[in-house]
């Protein structure tokens, strides 16, 4: 019995030994060919359009991993869309060795990738590089799910001639069961669970528009729902005046800033099949800058802008949402029209603002929601002014109402925009508040407005030379102050104004609203 146990002792001994000896000097022997097997079968599946370049393999049996200190693919002549894609570092981990009996390529745990940078140019995409065997197609199929992770990656992407057009500067990504079988089906989205991204330093410079939008850091984690984005920015590229020039057009410059923003409570796998639904988006202290040069005239077209109906109507795609919160924004509109010498602005200020329930028509609650909205700002921050709205968006006739109510206004307080761009100027009075209530369909505006205000005098400027105040001026603004414009309308029971407007269907829906009350509010001065 001792005999035999010491025979035993030796054998396992000496096996341990042997594995030993084949663990250290297998990955010499076998990284030299399988490094020479994987760019043969790399060179295989580009049609020898790309090159694959990597330091030795390290191969580690015990470990059950494979890795490179250094990867690269770049193009071999004339580059395409794929300019290069390089790493510091990539492995392949928790190899499970005897899978290989049964599979052309073992089963594994998880790959890692260190400090990928990945060069991409705008064009179209070759298809050389999808044209693969149906052998090849079923040995990639045959693998099983794994995680994945990328670390501080980075990318670009240019014209052909050089000119960046997005760029990251950071960004890393954890998945867990990548599913290379969904994605190969088609699917975009559900082949990746568990998705976890951070980043920081995007910017995309749309060009043909003049603009660059910019992300400063973004965290995204697929399972809790959840997008965060911090100084969202959309930002001109030309000044204030050549924008339109460039252009060639009158038209919004747009200049944005977003220090917070969340997006909650949606499920990315939905996107597979045509739907998206989003709980809330949430913006904090946001600012939009509106400014339009009124020298360039308007462009010519037939293009009607649509209102909501139109707007849920126009694609097949399902899309709910549920509230928009905006806490603490302004907004800041700007025009110059010509003769004035300088531009006139309005304000609004310390801007809370909630939307909820917005459906498109795919959506199976598209017929019985009600789209709502519910406005507090100051107006050139000074009186407090609210909105109200309910716009059934299923209407196909866009049947909605306005609500609008506004605070006592020292009218001096818009005097710059009324003297710029209205050419009227307000010598006295005092304004105690303004009610409005309209109803808008898709062809016209009805309803009514109360203004309370007292000692009104205005007075019209010479439009060809607002500077100059001529006799005829002088006469009109006579005529209007005793004849046309009453002074006075305050007490238990005030003049009303009557809403009479037919929509402009070339212009924006607020630009709708706006022309809807200025409507009354002329009918309850006169």
């Amino acid at each position: 019995m001792k005999k035999f146990l010491k025979v035993g002792s030796i054998i396992l001994l000496s096996v341990l030994i042997l594995a030993g000896v084949l663990a250290y000097i297998t990955p010499y022997l076998l990284g030299g060919p399988l490094k020479e097997a994987l760019i043969e079968k790399f060179n295989e599946q580009t049609g020898q359009e790309y090159k694959l370049q990597f330091s030795d393999l390290h191969i580690r049996l015990y470990k059950r991993s494979v890795s490179v200190d250094s990867i690269s693919i770049s193009p071999v002549g004339e580059p395409g869309r794929l300019r290069s894609v390089s790493a510091s570092s990539f492995s392949i981990n928790g190899i499970q060795w005897f899978s290989l009996l049964q599979q052309p390529f073992p089963s594994f745990r998880s790959v890692v990738i260190n400090e990928p940078h990945v060069e991409l140019r705008t064009g179209k995409i070759s298809t050389s590089y999808f044209e693969s065997s149906d052998s090849t197609s079923t040995a990639v199929k045959n693998l099983e799910k794994f995680n994945l992770i990328i670390k501080n990656g980075s990318g670009r992407m240019t014209q052909p001639d050089k000119t960046e057009i997005v760029t990251i500067e950071n960004i890393s990504i954890e998945a867990q069961q990548v599913d290379v079988n969904a994605l190969l089906s088609g699917s975009e989205f559900v082949f990746l669970h568990n998705l976890k991204m951070d980043g920081s330093g995007f910017k995309w410079m749309i060009h043909k528009k003049l603009y660059s939008f910019s992300i400063a850091d973004f965290s995204f984690n697929k399972r809790k729902e959840w997008l965060t984005l911090s100084n969202v920015r959309l930002t001109p590229l030309v000044p204030k005046y050549e924008f339109s020039k460039f252009r060639g057009h009158q038209i919004d410059r747009l200049m944005m800033d977003i220090p917070k923003l969340e997006i909650n409570g949606f499920d990315l796998d939905s996107l597979a099949i045509q739907k998206l639904e989003v709980d809330s988006i949430r913006l904090y202290n946001p600012t939009l800058e509106v400014f339009r040069d009124k020298h360039k005239e308007r462009p010519y077209s037939i293009q009607f802008k649509p209102l909501l109906y139109e707007v849920a109507t126009s694609t097949d795609f399902s899309f709910g949402l549920n509230n928009v919160a905006i806490s603490d924004g302004e907004i800041t509109y700007e025009e110059h029209k010509p003769p004035s010498e300088q531009p006139a602005s309005i304000t609004f200020n310390k801007l809370n603002a909630s939307i909820n329930t917005f459906r498109t028509q795919a959506h199976p609650q598209f017929k019985s929601d009600t789209l709502t909205m519910h406005v507090e700002t100051l107006f050139m921050n000074s009186s407090p002014l609210t909105v109200d709205v309910k716009y059934p968006v299923f209407n196909r006739y866009n049947a909605h109402s306005v609500h609008v109510e506004l605070g006592s206004l020292d009218p001096k307080k818009v005097q710059p925009m009324l003297v710029r761009s209205g050419f009227v100027r307000v010598e006295d009075g005092l304004v105690d508040g303004l009610t409005a209530d309209m109803k808008l369909n898709s062809d016209s505006a009805t309803g009514q407005v109360v203004i309370r205000y007292r000692d009104l005098k205005v007075a019209f400027l010479n439009k060809e030379e607002p500077g100059k105040e001529g006799l005829a001026q002088k006469v009109g603004s006579f005529f209007a102050n005793t004849f046309v414009l009453k002074s006075d309308n305050t007490g238990e029971d005030p003049r009303v104004g009557e809403v009479d407007f037919k929509r402009e269907k070339r212009k924006s829906i607020f630009a709708y609203w706006w022309k809807a009350l200025l409507s009354g509010l002329k009918d309850s001065i006169r």
